[in-house]
């Protein structure tokens, strides 16, 4: 009895140290971004426009449309993630750190092939923003 009270013992204190010595959190990336010292500030994301309409596009057309936003904080802004509601849809971020008044862009793809109609594609931003969730969505109908 004592034998098995002991392994047991052994295979919690084996897990809790596994857990110590990873070291990472779930999810973090040590390679996402550059290290940001942390001001005082606030980063704001600010965007000359979150959607845009491209009218009719043949069916298999690829399209793309950049959408312009700046940091109009006081303190470094990072773009953590983005993400497409869909497969047919690609993103192009040109930088993941913007300083304070600087411009970057996110190009946004639409590859139509299989869709028809009216279709919205949008794409979700994090950031350590004030508003730390965006999206911006792009509109086409497809023929």
């Amino acid at each position: 009895m004592n034998c098995r009270v002991f392994s047991v013992f052994l295979f919690f204190c084996f897990t809790f140290a596994l857990f110590i010595s990873c070291g990472k959190i779930a999810g973090e990336s040590t390679n996402d971004v550059e290290q940001v010292t942390v001001e005082n500030g606030v980063a704001i994301i600010e965007f000359i426009e979150d959607f845009v309409d491209l009218g009719t596009i043949s069916h298999g057309e690829v399209v793309s449309y950049t959408f312009s936003f700046s940091n109009t904080g006081t303190d470094a802004l990072v773009i953590k993630n983005l993400v497409p509601d869909c497969g047919c849809t690609d993103v192009l971020l040109s930088q993941k750190v913007i300083k304070p008044g600087e411009k970057a862009n996110i190009e946004v793809i639409f590859n139509s092939r299989g869709w028809h109609g009216s279709q919205y594609k949008s794409v979700s931003i994090t950031s350590n923003a004030t508003t730390p969730s965006r999206s911006i969505t792009i509109r086409v109908n497809v023929v």
